[in-house]
């Protein structure tokens, strides 16, 4: 019993050594700066649009295809209502938010220039 214990400290133990040593070593001379992400964003913009622009694209990224998939779901289900009116109004209800949804992401960054002029005053 001493024998397997002992053997299971020793893997233990040389698991620990062979992992920790070498990364110890790699990262020992490496220096890490991170810029202030407040300051500038490099090309001019504002705190405002160096913050936004970028969420707001991934935004854009993101509900193009989720709204071509609603309109589709909508579509699908107009189609397989067989006459029932609540599965249409279902149907519509999902087109016509699926287009609001889609206006509002796309009217997203005119909002944002709109506040931007309205704090710089140009």
């Amino acid at each position: 019993m001493k024998k397997i214990i002992n053997s299971r400290f020793f893997l233990r133990c040389a698991a620990i050594i062979g992992i920790a040593a070498p990364s110890a070593i790699a990262f020992a001379d490496t220096s890490v700066s991170l810029p202030n992400p407040l300051t500038s964003c490099g090309s001019g913009g504002t705190i405002l649009t160096c913050v936004v622009t970028p969420v707001i694209n991934f935004i854009f990224m993101l509900a193009v295809p989720i709204s071509v998939i609603m309109v589709l779901w909508g579509g699908f289900t107009l189609m397989t209502s067989e006459g029932d009116p609540e599965k249409v109004s279902t149907g519509k209800k999902t087109i016509l938010y699926a287009a609001v949804g889609f206006l509002v992401v796309l009217l997203a960054q005119s909002v944002v220039t709109i506040v931007q002029n309205m704090f710089t005053g140009s």
